[in-house]
């Protein structure tokens, strides 16, 4: 049991000094570019996930798509966002500087749904009974016919309030005939000679018979 804890610990650190002079040996690279869509020219991909697996590192490309992380040669690279497949890419050995810049192209994906059909009801057997009791729409003609129907008209006009604007122009007429007598007594129409000619004109002409009596 011992020997084998040894021997785990061992290719342990044995595994971790070769990583890191490995690791070491790279050079270290600011990688950076702008992802777009492969479908769209010019169509840039914001707030996607690049992922750089080997170290853990993760960026996310701002709104016009552009990204940027420090990393090494020969890191694997991951590029994910929701819609697009996902691309894997390495970084390339040998770079004469410590920057490399590329732009990454992501494909879209489609997803073709099954047809789902909804019924309004809970099974076949309540169809027949829906079909026969469903009431019909009525038509453009007999809305029309139902909203010109006279007892709907009124009950519509008892039903309304006093308007506003009628009844603020009603007190100021009657404010501005207190303004034009004010100072003199008000005319009586009682006496007035060319009011009760037009009324007895109006009387002999049937102006004040009911239409509705026989």
């Amino acid at each position: 049991m011992a020997f084998k804890r040894a021997l785990i610990l061992f290719l342990f650190v044995f595994l971790f000094f070769s990583f890191s002079s490995r690791a070491q040996n790279r050079k270290v690279i600011q990688f950076s570019g702008v992802i777009y869509s492969a479908d769209t020219a010019h169509r840039s991909i914001p707030f996607a996930t690049v992922y750089d697996y080997t170290l853990g590192n993760i960026a996310i490309s701002n709104f016009t798509g552009f990204f940027s992380l420090v990393g090494y040669e020969g890191d694997t690279i991951y590029f994910s966002t929701v819609g697009f497949k996902t691309q894997e890419f390495i970084i390339p050995i040998g770079n004469e500087t410590e920057k490399f810049t590329a732009n990454f192209f992501l494909a879209p994906t489609f997803y073709m749904l099954p047809e789902a059909i909804v019924y309004p009801w809970g099974s076949r057997d309540q169809f027949p009974y829906a079909f026969i009791h469903t009431p019909i729409p009525d038509d453009d003609l007999e809305r029309a016919r139902k909203n010109l129907n006279p007892d709907y008209l009124r009950s519509l006009s008892l039903a309304q309030g006093s308007d506003p604007n009628i009844n603020a122009r009603m007190v100021m007429n009657n404010y501005s005939q207190t303004l034009y007598y004010y100072g003199q007594a008000h005319p009586i129409s009682l006496l007035n000679a060319f009011a009760w000619s037009q009324f007895i004109s109006d009387l002999k002409s049937g102006k004040y018979k009911n239409p509705n009596k026989k």
